[in-house]
């Protein structure tokens, strides 16, 4: 999530509700409110949920995220309970148009199908 160049209060938070596609090719984070998200990000590759880098939102802003810590925790809340959850916590080393506090941080659960299918479990917050 840049320094300069924010819009909006410094330290506003976004919570988002969905994410779809697959780790192997893209994915989109949805259900967004808070900040000038648009709602959603545009699809990125699903290398970026675990190496970090730019979200991309529709409304045409941008967040930075560094490279998550990732922590095994139990599916059995996801779709697919014989899949992997994992734990993700980051930071937020810039943010353009959505006024993310900087440092920011990010964290919520994600969910990965045996298929490749990822979901979040409960919302993903970045703040």
């Amino acid at each position: 999530m840049a320094l300069g160049g924010v819009a909006g209060a410094a330290g506003a938070k976004i919570t988002c509700t969905s994410l779809t596609g697959s780790a192997a090719t893209t994915v989109t984070i949805g259900g967004c409110t808070g900040g000038n998200t648009g709602g959603s990000s545009v699809a990125m590759n699903g290398t970026l949920l675990a190496l970090g880098g730019v979200v991309h939102w529709v409304s045409g802003s941008t967040s930075t995220f560094a490279a998550p810590t990732l922590t095994p925790t139990s599916a059995k809340r996801c779709a697919d309970p014989l899949g992997t959850a994992l734990k993700a916590s980051t930071v937020v080393t810039a943010d353009t148009g959505d006024g993310i506090k900087i440092p920011g941080k990010a964290k919520g659960t994600v969910c990965l199908a045996r298929s490749g299918a990822v979901s979040i479990h409960g919302v993903f917050k970045i703040s």
